[in-house]
């Protein structure tokens, strides 16, 4: 996947020059772009305390409402979503949060990219992951816009029967551009939509890894066909992409072609 098949890779000697080299792994074959442009979709949550006679069902589903928006400004579309789901047990949530209810930013289509390195010669040690979330003043604006339109449903009538405030971001986060970025920084995390880090391209792209067949260029007899090929992280769950990836890789390999 985006995480294992680059660090794969990297251990056989496919890769940055540099870095293989740092770690005494002998290059079998350069190629620049393994382990770089980590695309994922960046989110940030924004809890809710609820009245106390709100019903929280326990067993409810933990998503319930979703909406895929434009961001102001945005030349790509739906290049944003807002989930909206509850935590009244630890199936829901984390049990050592209160219950409530929380909207999900997450942006669809960063700006931003990363990097996977290796932290040890050990296929089984987690490499390192810097995903260089926020890293973007685009980035930055469009979750920002998100988050004030979470807090702003808050003030819809329908709403106001069962929510209190947030409990984060406070209003001291809210104070200003500034403010609310430190906040964003200090809470994105990950949507495990990790993609891109063997992403295919044409032949004349130092960066691509793969070819339109997911060959591994400059080896023989090798391909990658998951969601590490993938250019940029689709403005979707990636799953049905990866599952669609393989059985068409599958079709021609079972097929001798390509």
């Amino acid at each position: 996947g985006g995480i294992a098949s680059p660090q794969l890779l990297l251990l056989s000697g496919i890769g940055p020059k540099d870095h293989l080299t740092q770690m005494g792994i002998p290059v079998v074959h350069e190629a620049p772009g393994v382990g770089q442009n980590l695309r994922d979709h960046p989110n940030v949550r924004v809890p809710v305390r609820v009245k106390d006679d709100f019903p929280m069902d326990p067993q409810a589903p933990r998503t319930q409402l979703a909406v895929r928006y434009t961001a102001d400004g945005s030349k790509d579309r739906n290049d944003m979503q807002i989930l909206q789901s509850s935590f009244s047990s630890p199936m829901g949530g984390d049990p050592l949060e209160g219950e409530g209810i929380r909207f999900t930013v997450m942006l669809e289509l960063a700006e931003g990219a990363g990097e996977l390195t290796l932290s040890k010669v050990d296929p089984y040690t987690q490499p390192n992951l810097n995903y260089r979330f926020m890293e973007t003043p685009w980035d930055r604006e469009r979750m920002r816009e998100g988050v004030r339109i979470c807090l702003n449903l808050l003030q819809h009538d329908k709403y106001q029967e069962f929510a209190l405030e947030p409990i984060t971001p406070t209003p001291a986060d809210l104070a200003s551009n500034d403010t609310l970025d430190q906040w964003l920084l200090q809470n994105v995390t990950t949507t495990h939509h990790i993609s891109g880090t063997c992403k295919m391209g044409p032949s004349n792209d130092p960066m691509a890894v793969v070819d339109q067949y997911c060959h591994v260029y400059g080896v023989d007899n090798l391909r990658v066909v998951d969601v590490s090929v993938l250019p940029d992280c689709i403005r979707a769950n990636t799953n049905c992409t990866t599952i669609m990836i393989a059985e068409r890789v599958s079709d021609w390999i079972n097929n001798n072609e390509h």
